[in-house]
């Protein structure tokens, strides 16, 4: 019960709060990314004798050749995970489809205008 009320307070948290949180998260990313940035120009500059301004040049391509080999792998394994998604999705709608098809003839008039209601509201957000 315990582990159900910290997603539920999560979600809620999501819904009311989630520009707040992708700020948080956007803030705490890019000062997590200046943070290794400093150190790496300050250990360039002791290891290389480099100047301050050759040391930002060299961090600067670093950084750029890693977000380049990050962005691979990541394209890489998202090309893996939609190929699966268009096999295995087609099968999933077509089976919900059937559940849908089977179960809407017993369902009373309410409860039908309610998840119409619902589907519609999802489609909008």
């Amino acid at each position: 019960m315990k582990k159900a009320g910290m997603i539920a307070a999560g979600l809620l948290a999501a819904i009311f709060w989630g520009d707040v949180l992708l700020d948080f998260f956007v803030t705490a990313v890019e000062l997590l990314l200046e943070a290794i940035e400093l150190v790496t120009e300050h250990v360039l500059e002791a290891l290389l004798a480099l100047t301050p301004y050759e040391a930002q040049a060299v961090t600067a391509w670093l950084g750029f050749g890693i977000l380049m080999v990050a962005l691979f792998f990541a394209f890489k394994r998202l090309s893996l995970v939609y190929q699966r998604a268009k096999s295995v999705f087609p099968v999933w709608w077509q089976a919900q489809k059937e559940r849908v098809q089977v179960s809407w003839p017993g369902l009373a008039w309410q409860i039908a205008l309610t998840g119409m209601v619902l589907m519609l509201l999802l489609l909008y957000l």
